[in-house]
């Protein structure tokens, strides 16, 4: 249970860091989004984990709990290298064009018109969240909470093949998807009384929690 809900906070830190972007822009994200956002969170990783114990089957030299393991320390480091890189990438940003600058509307016309394609908006979420509200209502409906729901359950679908082959139950997915919303929630209530350089200290967490559950099961 304590493993369960540590790799629980590990994939919903990314829920936080949305929930906080999401309070300071006053963006609303009301409950029946947030069930299609977990929805998303327990198809994505429900899947992943019968894919993982259907490889399970399969292993015959290998002992399984340990691949799955060495699975998880895996994507923590990606995660931390992908951490490291983007602040890199933030301290020296690209020069903007002179273009953009004198003529905005001319340029993000046709990058926003690139950026609809699901896949590339779905990773662009989670750098920028509020592209999450393609209407720019002011909140996030049905139809956008699928493509938010399906941006935070990319790292919940990459550890649910670890988590199964590690020996991890079902039961996880659960506690993975109501974290899930505790953290938006939570994010959405803390905007603005979080220092920033709490937050900003908070990305390395995922791929640092990560690493310690397969460790944990690797002992």
């Amino acid at each position: 249970m304590g493993v369960a809900l540590l790799m629980a906070v590990a994939l919903s830190l990314d829920g936080l860091g949305v929930g906080l972007a999401y309070g300071l822009r006053r963006i609303r994200l009301p409950l029946n989004s947030l069930m299609v956002i977990a929805l998303c969170t327990v198809l994505a990783m429900g899947t992943s984990m019968l894919l993982g114990s259907w490889v399970t089957l399969w292993l015959k030299f290998i002992p399984a709990r340990s691949l799955g393991a060495l699975i998880l320390v895996a994507l923590g480091v990606f995660q931390l290298a992908r951490t490291i890189l983007n602040r890199k990438q933030e301290s020296f940003p690209q020069a903007v064009p002179a273009i953009a600058v004198v003529h905005p509307k001319a340029v993000l016309e046709p990058v926003f018109r690139v950026q609809l394609h699901f896949l590339g908006l779905v990773i662009q979420v989670l750098r920028t969240p509020q592209l999450a509200d393609v209407d720019g209502s002011g909140g996030i409906s049905l139809r956008e909470s699928l493509l938010l729901g399906s941006a935070l359950a990319m790292d919940a679908f990459a550890s649910g093949i670890g988590a199964a082959m590690a020996g991890m139950t079902l039961s996880v997915i659960g506690i993975v998807a109501l974290t899930q919303i505790i953290m938006l929630r939570l994010g959405q209530k803390m905007a603005g009384k979080i220092p920033e350089t709490w937050t900003s200290k908070a990305d390395y967490l995922p791929g640092a929690v990560l690493i310690m559950v397969g460790l944990g099961k690797l002992i």
